[in-house]
């Protein structure tokens, strides 16, 4: 018997298909006295914590949001790391008060648009300044959320030869003027707020930050209001021959999987057999066929 679990992160669906016994319990993968190596656990620790980066991402951040790199000029580098988490923290906050004068200011213009909408319904331009203040005060009115991943420098040269710096990559909630989110980065140069856009610079590539000049400490955060994947798991009448006929001839079959999830466009199959319980794992990696597939998804962590 085996177990399919969708697991749905915004546009992102993901299926994963793994042998179970006959009360639904996976079967296992190693024996119990075999354990990872310290490079194959390495590897498998920064799968997870890229997959699991990559799904925050997709399930609460859209093209209305912004991706961002505060940086610190030099002389403003802070002291350690903490320092750091307590800098961007006190950002967030000014992000916030920022978003909540700004929300009263658009939802004043708005009254007027919509007044002189009202007086002139013929004007298009009317109507289109009236839609556009809607969807800004309602992204203003949305909880700020963010990730974000602390990156850690050492100047090699140099007066700070030897000594700290760092920088930030962060996607947070839209709905201030980019311009505006980099000037109220107190810390230096290069803030660069970009419209985070899937199709060209996928979270993926921003997961990957985390996994960047390990020391074995926490280096990302995100916010507690993070909407998270949904996740469905059920039984499937499937043998373990359909199984394996998958794995081998499925694997680049768009049609197939596209009937099988319709409304998804398919971007890679992974089939891994597995040596020491002799079955088929396979999993699927599909996107929303209403949006452009990622240039990113051909970098997906392979099991």
């Amino acid at each position: 018997m085996n177990k399919e679990k969708k697991i749905r992160s915004g546009p992102l669906l993901e299926a994963e298909f793994y042998p179970v016994f006959e009360s639904g319990r996976p079967l296992p993968e190693r024996s119990k006295k075999e354990k990872r190596s310290t490079k194959e656990q390495e590897k498998y620790n920064r799968q997870q914590a890229i997959k699991k980066i990559v799904r925050m991402v997709n399930a609460n951040f859209d093209s209305t949001d912004i991706l961002m790199h505060p940086t610190y000029a030099a002389g403003n580098a802070p002291a350690d790391m903490e320092q750091a988490r307590k800098d961007i923290v006190n950002y967030l906050r000014r992000v916030k008060t920022r978003r909540a004068s700004e929300a009263k200011k658009v939802s004043e213009q708005l009254t007027e648009v919509k007044e002189a909408a009202a007086a002139k319904p013929d004007s298009k331009y009317l109507r289109e300044q009236v839609q556009k203040l809607k969807q800004q005060l309602k992204k203003l009115e949305s909880p700020l959320k963010y990730i974000y991943v602390i990156e850690e420098v050492v100047y090699k040269t140099g007066k700070r030869a030897g000594c700290p710096n760092y920088h930030f990559h962060m996607f947070v909630t839209g709905g201030l003027p980019r311009k505006t989110m980099e000037e109220l980065w107190p810390g230096g140069i290069r803030t660069n707020a970009d419209r985070f856009q899937p199709e060209k610079f996928g979270p993926e590539a921003a997961a990957k930050y985390v996994m960047k000049d390990p020391q074995g400490r926490r280096r990302w955060a995100a916010s507690k209001n993070m909407k998270k994947p949904e996740e469905r798991t059920r039984k499937t009448i499937m043998s373990n021959r359909q199984m394996e006929k998958w794995a081998r001839e499925r694997v680049d079959d768009a049609p197939f999987w596209e009937r099988r999830y319709k409304g998804y466009k398919f971007l890679r199959c992974l089939p891994r057999w597995n040596n020491y319980n002799s079955h088929w794992y396979i999993s699927v990696v599909m996107y929303k066929a209403d949006g452009s597939p990622p240039i990113w998804a051909d970098q997906w962590p392979e099991e």
